[in-house]
């Protein structure tokens, strides 16, 4: 049930680790406790935090969470503390910073909400009293990752050409602040997600990005970093736009979806025009 001192920690994570297993353990409400991120693969460093997963029975669910300040002081003296919005489906998360600093993130889970995910894949069970996490790690380590629908697809376009349209505008306008937050979200929303596509990845975002990127793709997508200079601006929103392209025709082909580029291509070249018809 405690597996802490076989994991290769830093010292104070350990410590840290180890009180909150400690808190739990005989604790009946909770029926598993999950470490994950980088502490459960091996590859925690002093700036690494501590991902407990802890899940409780449906019926004590409530209850349970309602601890999480309690649980937080019974660690520690906290620096810092704060609770995330819910995600449909996922945890309710309760952060908590310490001398250090560390932080870890209480991730509380509902034992129904649990189901084999990409996630789970390498993540250390240090308690299981029913036997559902073991099973459901086992299970997530075999699942291949999350494809998207031609649905998932058709929608993606039309809020990335959307999203352009908006952007241009911004930097017609020289709002260029808000241009700027628009080219890191088509980046963020669109761009990441497709590449991890291409690849047949999870999607993680940009977590450990530059490990995941070949030189080219790295490049290009280092290419949509604008600076805060309106030309510059342009510039990478028709790098994201290049880039977009390029990905677009094979992931609709992969994923047994038909993309009408005209309405998209329609507004790129009306964005050239003008944008030509500034600069002479």
């Amino acid at each position: 049930m405690d597996r802490v001192r076989d994991l290769d920690l830093p010292a104070a994570h350990r410590a840290l680790l180890r009180r909150a297993v400690d808190r739990f353990r005989d604790d009946e409400r909770v029926m598993a406790l999950v470490l994950g991120g980088s502490l459960a693969h091996g590859v925690a460093d002093p700036y690494s935090d501590v991902d407990l997963y802890i899940v409780a029975r449906d019926e004590s669910f409530d209850a349970v969470f309602e601890e999480r300040v309690v649980v937080a002081l019974a660690l520690g003296s906290p620096l810092l503390s704060f609770g995330m919005d819910p995600i449909p489906g996922g945890s309710r998360d309760y952060i908590v910073t310490y001398p250090g600093p560390i932080k870890i993130d209480l991730m509380y889970y509902r034992e129904s909400e649990i189901v084999p995910a990409p996630k789970w894949a390498g993540s250390v069970v240090l308690k299981d009293t029913s036997g559902l996490l073991g099973n459901v790690l086992t299970r997530s380590r075999n699942l291949a990752p999350p494809t998207p629908s031609s649905e998932e697809l058709l929608e993606m376009d039309k809020r990335f050409w959307t999203l352009c349209w908006y952007v241009f505008g911004k930097i017609m306008r020289g709002e260029l602040w808000e241009a700027l937050a628009g080219i890191h979200t088509i980046r963020s929303d669109t761009l990441l997600p497709m590449l991890d596509w291409s690849a047949g990845c999870p999607h993680e975002g940009y977590r450990r990005l530059e490990t995941r990127l070949d030189p080219e793709i790295a490049q290009r997508l280092e290419d949509t970093l604008g600076q805060l200079e309106t030309g510059a601006l342009y510039d990478a929103l028709q790098a994201e736009i290049s880039l977009f392209r390029d990905l677009c025709e094979p992931l609709f082909e992969r994923f047994g979806s038909t993309n009408d580029t005209v309405r998209g291509e329609e507004i790129r070249d009306e964005m050239v025009r003008r944008w030509d018809a500034r600069r002479a």
